[in-house]
């Protein structure tokens, strides 16, 4: 009876490691060859971003690859970096709290690594549960589940917030109210209709991150708040680093439409199912349809801070966190093995 009992208890701790399988990611159409639903979800917003960066860029004069670019501002988003990141492991330790600081911003980092390949969004988390203790998975799924739901609610709203200021009336207030409800649902505000949809396959993050403390919830949304200022302020200075909308002589009316832009490409990006080497392409293309460009120029420097900001955000992190694991993880073994010898 005992034993009978500890099983069923495992099988319901196991439980929620299916939320990383495809059958959860709320893409899975029955009657369709997967190979042909992953090719169309990789295919499509990849066409269409190579479409959208051809028609912009390609009759472009040569003289608009030349910019002036203003070391102060890039080194700025630079020194930013540690702290967009150190945000983020602020907010992985305060969901897991059973490590060292060190240890837990390490596995943000490999998970960072992972984001580069994995589909649907998943790969940073795949990176992170591998990297955790294997007692501690399980709250790790839970975790990176409130991780992505507050961090995703940040994207939206501000997405929400730059649609009303463009005056997308109809639009804005659609993702607005979107937003209230996923606020309401991520502090756990159970309507009648969450009883009907929190099976589904894409609610299975909001229904793990209600599974974490209010209170951490709470931290973690603030943290979420404050990394994405930080990442919004990266993306600015990065495009007045390479000179766009330089014509505009005010800097506030300049930083306030960048702004704008910056929140309208991260909402379309957050769009798409299945990005590739971390949204390389599809931001630059989704940037370039949401910013102003008054000149060829603009248009190249909106390219060259998307790059600029994908370079030192995400690659150089993950080949940080790329070789840190790889240390640690040897160095691990290295003494198991002195142990059993």
């Amino acid at each position: 009876m005992v034993s009978k009992t500890l099983s069923n208890n495992a099988e319901q701790q196991a439980q929620p490691l299916i939320v990383l399988s495809d059958d959860r990611t709320g893409w899975n159409l029955p009657g369709i060859p997967k190979w042909v639903q992953w090719s169309v979800l990789f295919l499509l917003p990849v066409g269409a971003a190579t479409a959208m960066l051809h028609s912009k860029l390609a009759a472009l004069p040569s003289e608009a690859w030349s910019w002036t670019v203003y070391p102060g501002a890039l080194l700025c988003a630079v020194l930013l970096v540690p702290i967009n990141w150190g945000l983020e492991s602020f907010k992985w330790a305060e969901l897991l709290p059973w490590a060292r600081m060190r240890r837990r911003a390490r596995e943000v980092l490999y998970g960072a690594a992972w984001s580069l390949i994995g589909p649907f969004r998943m790969g940073a988390g795949f990176g992170r549960v591998s990297a955790v203790r294997p007692h501690e998975r399980n709250m790790a799924l839970r975790a990176f589940a409130t991780a992505c739901a507050s961090q995703w609610w940040c994207t939206i709203t501000a997405a929400g917030i730059g649609l009303l200021v463009a005056n997308f009336w109809l639009a804005g207030s659609t993702v607005m109210a979107i937003s209230l409800v996923s606020i309401g649902l991520y502090f756990g505000w159970t309507p009648s209709f969450w009883n009907q949809i929190k099976h589904l396959p894409f609610c299975g993050q909001w229904g793990l991150s209600r599974r974490i403390a209010t209170v951490r919830r709470r931290r973690a949304l603030c943290l979420s708040i404050a990394r994405f200022a930080v990442m919004m302020s990266q993306f600015v200075l990065l495009l007045n680093a390479f000179g766009h909308l330089s014509s505009l002589t005010h800097p506030v009316d300049r930083i306030l439409s960048q702004a704008e832009g910056v929140a309208l490409t991260w909402g379309l990006t957050s769009l798409a199912p299945m990005p590739a080497f971390g949204d390389l392409g599809l931001r630059e293309a989704a940037a370039l349809w949401s910013m102003k460009a008054a000149t060829s120029v603009d248009l190249t420097a909106i390219v060259a801070a998307t790059l600029t900001l994908w370079f030192i955000n995400i690659l150089i992190p993950a080949l940080v966190g790329l070789v840190w694991h790889w240390n640690a993880t040897r160095k691990v073994d290295a003494f198991r093995t002195k142990l059993g010898a």
